[in-house]
Parts: C-alpha cells; structure tokens; sequence
C-alpha cells in the first residue's frame, strides 16, 4: 500500500480546505496517509481518523511504521527542504496559489519545486498554463465540495442574525476581498445583513463596523453547512489582481452544494460557471445583490447539478489515476 506524507503545513481543524479534503479520500481509495499537523502538542500521538488516515501530532511520520512507495505531498513551495528528511519514491506538488501578490514570497522557491517534483497539480487553469510550459508532468484539477456534506439539512445556529435577508460569505478575511466594494454595498442595502465567518489574516479586527453586517468568526467545518444552509445568498467579492486570477474558490462549490445562488467579483475561474452572478462595479454588485436576495430559489437544480458533478471524490479519483500511473512509470524506470 503506498502511504503519502503531508509535511506541516496546515492544521488539520483550521478551515478545512482542499488538502485535508483531498488526503482524506485518497486514503478512502486505498492509500495510507499520515497528516503531521503543525500546532503544538503536549504528548506526541498517532491519532488513527480512517482506518488508513491518521494524524499525526507532536511527532514525525516518519516514525509511524508504514509502506513503501513513499509519496511526499507538498503544498507550500519552501517545504522543498523536506525531500531530504523524508527520501520519498514520489515527489508530489499541489499548486493551489499563483506565487504573486500576498504569496510572492513563494515565488523563489519555484524554480527548485520544480525541478525535484515528479507530478504536479494545479487548481487554476492560470496555475496550469503558467507551469505546463515549465514541467512535463502538470494536470489541472480544480477544487471541489463534499456535496452530501453541505447537502444535508441542518437546523439554524443559534448565534445566525433573525434577519429575513440574510447573505453570507465563508472562507478568510482577509486583504483579497474587495472592502471598498462590500463597504459600499453594505451602506446601499441596509435592509440585508451580511454575515461574515472564517479566520482573520494578517488582520488584528474585522475592518468593516456597520450595524448590518455579522461577524461570527471561524466555524468548525461540520458546522458549516448550517450557516450556508440559512442564508439567502453566497458572496466571493474578492479583488482583482495578479494573485487572484489563479484563485479557484472552494465556497463556490459549497455554496452551490447549500443550495445558494452566488454573487461574485468576475474571477477568471468563475467566468464559465452555470448559473453565477458576476459584478464588478460597486454600484451594480450592490444593485444585483438587491434585486436577487428575493430569487434565491431560481436556478436550484443547475446549482446542486454543478456542485454534485464536482465532488472531491470526483477529484480525488482523478489525482489517485494519476499517481497510479506515476509510481509504475518510476517502477518501470528502476
């Protein structure tokens, strides 16, 4: 059984997002993975989650026994420092990010990554076509949802706003969203209260104080979909730029797997998704955003339709394929 090790990168509870998704089903496909998580532990342990997946806390996976092919999983450019600790048969880089604007700073550590990694995958399509010329082996697989996760029915949190008009917007707070244009269009539509909920970064408060919007803080991911499910609408109004334009947001997925109509920035991965709403201007985001509060039923089945055809087993399944072939290419070259 092959077992892939993902260095410390994220916490394993902090905003689940596409590498906990992704490892979790690989292992459900037959792949042992040990998930180091970063934060501190007062006594190391290998807490078992899956019968194949298990996390490890306060120690190195090295230590877990386990079996060989050995795949390193990377998600952070500068963690090429590992392949020396961990000796993997597989070499494995998830490109989720482009290296510019707020992650800039990864951009050194490209040219390396590169080199050393076997099989890379991308989750934009400017991701892919920026690497594709760079490397023989990149593939584009997109972000995804655990549809019957935010499908099934949930009651509505107790510290939800009793407001008829609700819109939410789950993921980070941070310098990517467009607080000029939400600013605005909180200060236009004072009859809707905007809920915010995700972690704050690099930001000390949430820099919006408006009487309609709610703050609620980072949500422990199965609670997610009780919020989503209570809302009328999802936003994504993040800014345009360099850093952007290879963001593929996993709250499109998921808010669509909600039920949810969206209202977003024009991204360049959402230009081509079924059924969304894109504005730009401050003055038309905010004008759509009142006309559509009272449609949020049109367009449901496309919606749920969009969101089951992109579920992370779908994903997964793809990426399993993919190193399948790789290890036995690696085998053959031996």
């Amino acid at each position: 059984m092959p077992t892939i090790i993902y260095p410390p990168s994220i916490p394993w509870n902090w905003m689940f997002q596409r590498p906990q998704q992704l490892l979790l089903q690989l292992s459900s496909l037959g792949y042992r993975v040990l998930y180091e998580d970063p934060r501190r532990f007062a006594s190391p342990a290998c807490q078992k989650l899956t019968p194949n997946f298990s996390l490890c806390q306060g120690m190195s996976a090295l230590s877990v026994p386990h079996s060989r092919p050995r795949i390193l999983w990377l998600t952070v450019p500068h963690h090429i420092g590992f392949i020396s600790q961990y000796q993997p048969d597989l070499i494995v880089f998830d490109a989720v990010d482009e290296p510019k604007g707020e992650f800039s700073n990864w951009a050194p550590y490209y040219p390396e990554i590169l080199k050393k990694s076997h099989l890379i995958f991308t989750s934009a399509q400017s991701i892919f076509n920026s690497l594709s010329g760079r490397h023989p082996n990149v593939h584009l697989i997109p972000n995804g949802v655990d549809f019957q996760q935010f499908r099934k029915a949930q009651p509505k949190p107790q510290d939800l706003p009793n407001s008829p008009n609700l819109v939410g917007y789950s993921g980070a707070i941070a310098s990517w969203l467009n607080w000029e244009l939400l600013d605005f269009a909180v200060r236009e539509n004072p009859e809707i209260t905007f809920v915010f909920i995700g972690a704050l970064l690099k930001m000390s408060k949430f820099p919006l104080q408006r009487k309609n919007i709610c703050y609620l803080g980072l949500k422990p991911y199965r609670q997610l979909p009780g919020y989503l499910q209570n809302v009328k609408m999802g936003l994504i109004p993040f800014r345009l730029t360099e850093m952007t334009k290879g963001c593929n947001p996993i709250k499109l997925y998921e808010y669509y797997a909600a039920g949810l109509p969206v209202l977003a920035t024009p991204l360049p991965e959402l230009l081509d998704i079924p059924g969304i709403y894109l504005e730009n201007n401050p003055q038309q985001f905010s004008k759509r955003l009142a006309a559509l509060i009272t449609e949020s039923n049109f367009g449901l089945t496309e919606r749920l339709t969009f969101a089951q055809e992109n579920d992370w087993s779908i994903r997964a399944r793809q990426i399993y394929e993919l190193i399948e072939e790789n290890i036995q290419l690696k085998i053959i070259k031996q």
